[in-house]
């Protein structure tokens, strides 16, 4: 990987040593213990996460919410994300308690926001820090894409509980957080190169890389497909974009949906709807207010997360003069299953047809992408430091005992210095082999999206599951704008419908989804309305 290099042991004399390893040693390694410890505790959380994803996929959510709790020993942003997610797909009933937790997390993402940023902007050495350290803690930093997503979903908690002002002030916050993303994003890769130029300064860190391509043994292609390689960034999906639009059409303001549909375009140009939505943005808002129809958006959830697993990989590495086998941990993503695409979503006796607008397992692949160069640098200058450390402390070990040897005296100093070298290697070379491998893992894996006008009412929402069942209940649809949201799982599906307050009738109970399965009883007939997004 890198070519030989020799290092000077730092140490002139066994006193040295034995002077640095009486405060220094016993600091690094509590420190180092410590951060082990962390590690292990995240690990074993996301373990326990793990197993958890059989009950989602099977839609057992209050199963999977017992699993969170035992998981989380404290409450961080990722406890919040999770349990937020799951508790809204338990029905309208839990969504204040989904909409409180997610609120959680949102605050303590603008912290992570505002600390990050002054980490990569104060100092060179502030940036070398945060790339270096490995961010095990009792906290959690959320990736880009779940940051977005997270606004996404506190929006659609806000329509579904009726509150469409409170869901356009989120869609303008997402707006503006994806700007702060893309600056955390670009300090983070300046750091990364800036760092990599220092280590190879350092003659005990001068093979160290920032390239997983360097790395043998790495399965890359879960990184590289054409799909991962074909988005623009990892955190901006056009499911996002549009729902703001539609939001903001929704209440008479052009200036704000028409970005929200233009960047819906841009990072998914082949999806029709996208461009009518444009294209009859104005009449529609001006004549929103006399909508002989329902105006509909519907959004489909399928699929899981895949598992983002630690990856060990033996790497070799000259120290010197020396060649030694170092084993690295990585995080790696593993390959889709149960991708599921809508096959039949029925209204009445209109027929949609979903497009995917956002796929999230890709985004997640493509943040790993961009995340894996401090991956590497981190572990392979670790790997070099605690080798050179070694290599350091067993030349004045050597010294010592020769030393020892001539004047006939005993080397007890000699073996105390080969074992604080073993305790120096074993500590560094654990913490390399843990890394964090935590995600927002009850998120869907894509979303499709479809959008109708459709007759005022109650109305029989037709769907096919991933398991071949057809399921069937009743929605109520207003003549303004309304929001269908349905999320599937294997063999069910929770549904949520929002109206727009605008156009709800005072006199309109709440309407309560029927369970999957169950036919709706009857249905109140209505004239056709035209078709605006066939």
């Amino acid at each position: 990987m890198s070519e030989t290099t020799f290092i000077p042991s730092p140490f002139k004399s066994p006193l040295d040593l034995l002077k640095f390893s009486a405060l220094e040693i016993s600091k690094f390694g509590i420190a180092i213990a410590v951060s082990l410890l962390v590690g292990c505790a995240t690990q074993t959380q996301q373990l326990k996460m793990n197993e958890s994803k059989e009950p989602f996929k099977n839609g057992d959510l209050q199963n999977t919410a017992a699993v969170i709790q035992s998981a989380f020993k404290d409450k961080n942003t990722l406890y919040y994300m999770e349990m937020g997610e799951v508790q809204r797909l338990q029905g309208p009933s839990q969504i204040p308690s989904s909409t409180q937790n997610l609120l959680a997390a949102d605050l303590l993402v603008s912290r992570w926001e505002a600390t990050t940023s002054d980490k990569l902007r104060r100092s060179f050495s502030g940036a070398s820090s945060y790339v270096l350290s490995e961010g095990f803690s009792g906290e959690y930093d959320p990736k880009p894409y779940e940051v977005t997503l997270l606004s996404q979903t506190l929006a659609l908690n806000h329509l579904s509980q009726g509150r469409w002002d409170d869901a356009m002030v989120e869609a303008k916050k997402m707006a503006q957080r994806e700007k702060v993303i893309e600056e955390l994003i670009q300090s983070q890769v300046t750091a990364v190169s800036r760092v990599e130029r220092e280590q190879q300064t350092n003659p005990n860190t001068q093979g160290s890389t920032s390239r997983i391509e360097n790395i043998d043994g790495y399965p890359i292609n879960l990184l590289d497909d054409e799909e991962t390689r074909s988005l623009k960034n990892s955190y901006q999906n056009s499911a996002a974009h549009y729902l703001s639009g539609f939001i903001h059409e929704s209440q008479g303001e052009a200036s704000m949906a028409a970005p929200g549909y233009r960047l819906a375009i841009e990072l998914r140009p082949q999806v029709n709807f996208f461009k009518t939505s444009i294209a009859r943005l104005d009449s529609n808002i001006a004549n929103r207010n006399k909508k002989s129809f329902a105006d509909t958006l519907i959004v489909i959830d399928t699929g899981y997360m895949p598992k983002i697993i630690p990856y060990q990989i033996s790497q070799t590495f000259s120290v010197g003069g020396n060649s030694k086998l170092v084993t690295l941990t990585f995080p790696v993503i593993e390959k889709s299953t149960e991708r599921y695409r809508p096959s039949l979503i029925q209204l009445g006796d209109r027929v949609a047809n979903p497009e995917l607008v956002a796929n999230i397992d890709t985004m997640a692949r493509k943040n790993l992408r961009d995340e894996m160069p401090a991956y590497v640098l981190r572990a392979s200058s670790r790997a070099l430091v605690s080798l050179a450390a070694q290599f350091a402390a067993d030349r004045t070990a050597q010294q010592a005992a020769n030393q020892r040897n001539q004047n006939n005296q005993n080397n007890g100093t000699a073996a105390l210095i080969g074992a604080i070298a073993g305790m120096i290697t074993g500590y560094i070379l654990q913490a390399i082999n843990v890394t964090d491998v935590r995600h927002w893992s009850t998120l869907p894996a894509q979303t499709y999206m479809a959008r109708m006008g459709l007759p005022i009412g109650p109305t029989v929402l037709k769907y096919t599951l991933p398991s071949g069942v057809t399921a069937s209940q009743m929605v109520n649809l207003v003549g303004g704008y309304n929001v269908v949201y349905i999320r599937m799982f294997r063999n069910k599906a929770t549904v949520l419908t929002s109206n727009d307050p605008a156009a709800l009738p005072s006199n309109v109970a709440t309407f309560t989804p029927v369970a999957p399965g169950l036919a709706a009883t009857a249905v109140v007939s209505s004239a056709a309305s035209p078709s605006i997004f066939p």
